[in-house]
């Protein structure tokens, strides 16, 4: 169960219980929010045996439009304007800070997602993160219980792909968020590199292994211990969660970085002033003494990134506290330049630092047995891989080869696929010079190495073309300029390309 927290008063903003270190603050229930004319918002659940709420913290009601938190995994997803399943739009995950909840970035009184995002072609997901720091805690080398990385890589995204209709494009792919969430945003685009094009984090905890972030964790963290998650500060689990260590793994995103840099902006939030009434009550003060900190953090984190020979850095310092006023508009900012603009798909050389026990650097899949004692480092050059690190691994690369070997090594990887499309072709009213349908279904092994649909496939016929959706199906209207044999081809990087042919009537 949840941790329960007093009410907030005057405002509503969570960095007054993070920075006040009454910051326990507890993740809640979503609150119903005012039909709008344009987007509809929909609450789901995402269950995931990654996460046991039991043992997380859940806030109780940030504002008086919430309800009590139902303990259950759950999101909020903002559909844009007119969405339909036949069209694919981009993907927006949007995470919420420490003392917040799935739907507060919906509720009027904070995010106001509605209007934040007023206008954007997209399909916005916010989920619940508690006050776990988007991590795989620690745990005495347990990694899990809870896992949150995880849960966001193997529960949530294939949720959230197969219920709504998204690009596969990795410049589709969008990832932001404030304080616990903006740590969240540069962990999760750090780890998940070949799927997010732009990371957007927002006043966010750019290290967890400085002094003050330690300090801070204890508040934010809503009491639960630092070594609980990280373990060691300086050991290596640590080392691989802290962004500032990580700086190869950005050298391919879009980073839009935002931060205050603890100097008050009464024009925009009025308790910014010494001389207002609130700037006691409402943590002001404090609040600005720590936007000062993450500062310092975040000028480490793109600086990485920049050392790292990544071009597309834009980071935007203002004046202003930790607090809604400045991560609405730095948010609107951010949509404002373009949250999807174009990102390499799959680059060839690229380097990539992590902790994990297992995902995905780029198109390389791996899994280590026993779980890993040092920080792993990836370095692909062309067709080269080297993997430096400790321990045993298995790869599952972007050709479907797999194999396995301690570390260290480098070997070349398979310039040829070494598996295949599995295609199941159905046409309807298939006649010379007549109107019909082709639909199609494709699979092939995943990176777990189960066959399982396969999106994003190129399937050819007659003269038209479709990608595959997430359940790797297309359906295409042809006319057939002939009877006899129609074939259908489709392909993908990293597959052999399969066809089947089909009868067209005279």
């Amino acid at each position: 169960m949840g941790i329960p927290e007093s009410g907030r008063s005057r405002s509503f903003s969570p960095a007054r219980l993070l920075v006040a270190s009454i910051f326990a603050c507890a993740v809640a229930l979503f609150a119903p929010v005012a039909p709008a004319a344009a987007q509809k918002l929909v609450q789901i659940e995402t269950p995931s045996t990654f996460v046991d709420l039991s043992n997380q913290n859940l806030a109780d009601p940030v504002t008086p439009n919430m309800g009590p938190h139902p303990g259950k995994l759950m999101a909020n997803v903002l559909l844009p304007d007119g969405y339909t399943p036949k069209k694919r739009y981009p993907l927006l995950l949007l995470f919420h800070g420490s003392g917040e909840r799935y739907d507060s970035w919906a509720d009027p009184l904070l995010g106001d997602i509605r209007e934040t995002a007023k206008g954007l072609d997209a399909v916005i997901v916010m989920p619940e993160g508690a006050q776990g720091f988007y991590t795989d805690w620690w745990n005495d080398g347990e990694r899990s219980n809870p896992a949150w990385e995880d849960y966001i890589s193997e529960s949530l995204l294939p949720q959230i792909q197969s219920r709504f209709s998204i690009r596969p494009e990795r410049r589709y792919h969008a990832v932001a968020g404030f304080s616990m969430g903006g740590y969240g945003t540069w962990l999760t685009a750090s780890q998940l590199p070949g799927f997010f094009g732009t990371a957007v984090p927002l006043s966010a905890f750019a290290s967890i292994r400085t002094p003050e972030s330690i300090i801070a964790f204890a508040a934010a963290s809503g009491g639960t211990p630092y070594a609980k998650v990280y373990g060691d500060p300086t050991g290596f689990y640590a080392e691989g969660h802290d962004p500032i260590a990580l700086g190869d793994n950005y050298r391919y995103t879009n980073l839009d970085v935002y931060t205050g840099d603890g100097q008050p902006d009464p024009a925009v939030r009025p308790q910014n002033d010494p001389s207002h009434p609130d700037f006691i009550t409402d943590g002001d003060g404090i609040s600005l003494l720590l936007e000062g900190y993450l500062k310092a953090q975040n000028d480490q984190a793109v600086a990485a990134a920049e050392d790292a020979g990544n071009p597309n850095v834009d980071y935007t310092v203002h004046k202003g506290s930790h607090d809604w006023e400045f991560w609405r508009p730095d948010l609107k900012a951010a949509i404002a330049k373009g949250l999807f603009r174009p990102a390499p798909e799959m680059p060839a050389n690229w380097t990539y630092r992590t902790a994990a026990t297992g995902g995905d650097a780029w198109e390389i899949h791996f899994e280590f047995s026993p779980p890993p004692t040092a920080v792993t480092t990836f370095k692909r050059t062309g067709n080269k891989l080297a993997v430096t690190g400790e321990g045993e691994i298995t790869i599952f690369d972007g050709n479907g080869c797999s194999f396995s070997g301690d570390l260290p090594f480098t070997r070349n990887l398979s310039s040829k696929p070494c598996r295949s499309l599995k295609l199941k072709a159905v046409g309807r009213n298939l006649r010379k010079g007549k109107g019909g349908t082709v639909t199609v279904t494709v699979k092939g092994r995943n990176a777990a190495r189960v066959t399982a649909p396969v999106d994003a496939v190129k399937v050819s016929v007659a003269g038209k073309s479709a990608l595959t959706a997430y359940n790797g199906k297309a359906t295409l209207k042809v006319k057939p300029k002939k009877s006899g044999k129609l074939v259908v081809k489709v392909t993908k990087k990293g597959f052999r390309p399969a066809t089947r042919k089909l009868n067209v009537r005279k």
